[in-house]
């Protein structure tokens, strides 16, 4: 325990290094984001038992997902360093939370525990480093990853010079000052006696107890400590030969998993519950299950996974040297298993349709397997019309070269998917593109590809349709009436010709498939036009697009809101400084009005490049008034001063804030 230091003093507080410390030596250190997570942090007491060592090292507990060790020191030239627990282990949210908790009790007069460099918190963190270091000091070695290489094997030699009495006393010690060891021992101990039900007994509580120790936040025990025993359980049991036993636990430990992730917020759990199914696995290769029940036992597993704890185990086994006629009957199995999903026809019901398209994926997989290539098209031809995957079916066909089969299945899923997914319709859209292309009509491709440009226009769909066209010699053609359009609406071929319109003619054939417009666009599309002249770096139709879209007639168009304002602000700045300066200076007050920490923080850049702009043009004085004038505006929003300070290149110490 940290024993409790005397109230400091003024004199001590002023002189205390860490009372140094200002926002922007906190946010230099650990960057605006990672300080604004662990401010939260401090705020509800998540720093428990703060201790300073005689060397002025911070050491805390801190409480996130669960209870993390905590370490921060000032260097000797007053920058910071940390180590932490949890997975980011250097600079992270509770090392920012103890520092602040640090400044908050100086500021407060409240004490900070003093404790000894053999603090468990210190020995537990340099326990780490010295792993790590060892283990960078092996790959230096031999020039290979120690991944696979036991930590303790080092110990190997020294063990071996022991006696069997030496040896026995040592793990007595190590399980009487490690409950882990003490419960693996035990475990070891049953299982070579016979008692495999009391093994199981113990495994099943464990597991029962898995999400209590994720979403009890007051409690001190470590999920990924619980989770650890269990593995070692699992391998016990394994190792006992109870390979059958450990596999039928899986689906229960499947289920128990995945709600105690559900209360993992900070996803740092994961690993270790892929760990237990690894053993899981593993386990499979000595079970008594046939080559089909154990890929049957891990597709079942795999269907249920919410977390992709399974994945690897399930890849593993695709990959394993199964006969053919293994895969074979695995084939039987999955074709009726796939029979008996019902489809649905509700639009908002995808469950069961996933669930059908992903059982006939794996048939697919188990088809290649069996050497029973020639089921995979007449099942797919069988699927599209049921789970919608008409763009998996088309990939086949092209795969195959059978084009008219593949153009055929294509016009029919846009057909019959036109109305309720299009995303799906122009997937197969593209696929369509494609099929022209690929079989010698790429013109006829190209022409869908407009088609698709003009129904949805957008600064990637010109540049692709452009660039397409001029890989097929009609880029100019292209070009001209792609930008006509964005500037005036009328597409090529539409309506009597005019005098407006350019000099070359339309070169594409007309669309086989119409792609009706998706939203009715305003022309000219000023959004568009000033993207595409911010790419064609043309400063003058930047600004004469941004200035329509202002007084344009009828309000402004989506097309119009795809354009930031500071993107125009960069794209003029050296053409018309003055405007560039005025839509940062209206930018970054719109934010400040919002009277929130994140808006005067989203404000500073943009008040930034106004100080610079103005000071390269000779005019700071006149940035000084106006810095001068929002400070005044804002002198009771502590925040926004802060930020305002920093501009001004005032440094202001946290604990005075």
């Amino acid at each position: 325990m940290a024993r409790q230091k005397k109230k400091t003093t003024k004199e001590q507080k002023s002189s205390d290094p860490f009372s140094k410390l200002t926002w922007e030596d906190l946010e230099e250190w650990a960057g605006n984001v990672i300080v604004g997570r662990g401010r939260p942090y401090q705020r509800r007491g998540a720093v428990e038992n703060l201790g300073r060592t005689a060397g002025g090292t911070l050491a805390a507990w801190v409480r996130g997902t669960r209870r993390y060790a905590t370490r921060v020191r000032l260097t000797e030239r007053n920058g910071l360093e940390s180590a932490c627990t949890c997975p980011y282990w250097a600079t992270c949210k509770h090392a920012v939370a103890v520092v602040l908790e640090c400044l908050e009790r100086l500021k407060t007069d409240s004490a900070i525990g003093e404790i000894d460099e053999d603090d468990p918190r210190l020995l537990k963190l340099e326990a780490i480093e010295d792993e790590e270091e060892e283990e960078e000091n092996f790959k230096a070695r031999s020039g290979r990853s120690k991944s696979k290489k036991s930590k303790a094997a080092s110990l190997r030699p020294y063990l071996q010079e022991q006696t069997k009495d030496e040896l026995v006393a040592l793990v007595i010690e190590l399980a009487d000052a490690h409950d882990a060891v003490r419960q693996l021992l035990a475990d070891r101990r049953d299982l070579a006696s016979g008692q495999t039900q009391k093994i199981l007994q113990m495994i099943r509580r464990e597991i029962h107890a898995l999400e209590e120790s994720f979403w009890d936040e007051y409690n001190h025990r470590d999920p990924a400590a619980n989770v650890g025993r269990l593995k070692a359980a699992l391998k016990g049991l394994v190792a006992a030969g109870q390979a059958d036993a450990a596999v039928r636990l899986g689906p229960e430990l499947l289920d128990a998993g995945s709600r105690a992730l559900e209360h993992d917020h900070e996803g740092e759990s994961d690993a270790a519950f892929a760990d237990c199914f690894e053993v899981l696995f593993q386990a499979l290769n000595t079970a008594s299950l046939s080559p089909a029940d154990q890929i049957e036992w891990a597709i079942d597993m795999e269907q249920a996974d919410g977390y992709s704890l399974c994945a690897a185990g399930l890849e593993h086994l695709w990959k394993k040297g199964y006969a053919k006629s293994d895969w074979s009957a695995v084939c039987d199995r999955l074709a009726q298993r796939l029979e008996a999903i019902r489809p649905t026809e509700e639009e908002d019901n995808f469950s069961p349709n996933f669930k059908r398209s992903q059982m006939a994926d794996w048939l697919t997989r188990a088809l290649e397997k069996a050497g029973r290539q020639d089921e995979i098209i007449p099942l797919w031809e069988r699927e599209a019309p049921i789970t919608n995957t008409y763009a998996h079916l088309v990939d086949l066909l092209i795969a195959k070269r059978r084009w008219e089969e593949a153009r055929h299945w294509c016009r029919q899923g846009m057909e019959a998917v036109s109305s309720i997914y299009p995303g799906i319709k122009a997937a197969l859209h593209k696929k369509l593109q494609t099929i022209n292309e690929r079989s010698g009509n790429p013109l006829a491709g190209l022409a869908l590809q407009a088609e698709e440009f003009f129904a949805a226009p957008g600064l990637f769909g010109f540049q692709e349709l452009c660039k397409a066209a001029r890989k097929a010699r009609v880029g100019q053609g292209v070009e001209a009436w792609a930008r006509h359009y964005l500037e005036t609406g009328r597409r090529p071929g539409v309506g009597r010709k005019r005098k407006s319109d350019p000099k070359v003619a339309w070169p594409l054939p007309a669309s086989e498939v119409e792609v009706p417009n998706i939203e009715k666009t305003k022309a000219p599309m000023t959004g568009i036009l000033i993207q595409l002249a911010i790419a064609d770096k043309k400063p003058d139709e930047v600004l004469k697009w941004y200035d329509y879209a202002g007084r344009k007639k009828g309000g402004l168009g989506l097309s119009d809101f795809l354009v930031n304002p500071t993107e125009v602000a960069e794209a003029i700045k050296s053409a018309h400084p003055e405007r560039a300066i005025a839509i940062w200076q209206e930018t970054a007050e719109s934010n400040i009005a919002q009277v929130q920490t994140s808006g005067y923080e989203a404000a500073a850049p943009y008040l930034r490049k106004m100080k610079n702009a103005l000071t390269r043009a000779g005019r700071k004085q006149e940035w000084d008034e106006y810095l001068a004038s929002l400070q005044e505006e804002n002198n009771r929003r502590p925040r926004c001063l802060e930020m305002l300070d920093r501009l001004q290149g005032r440094r202001r110490r946290i604990i005075d804030t």
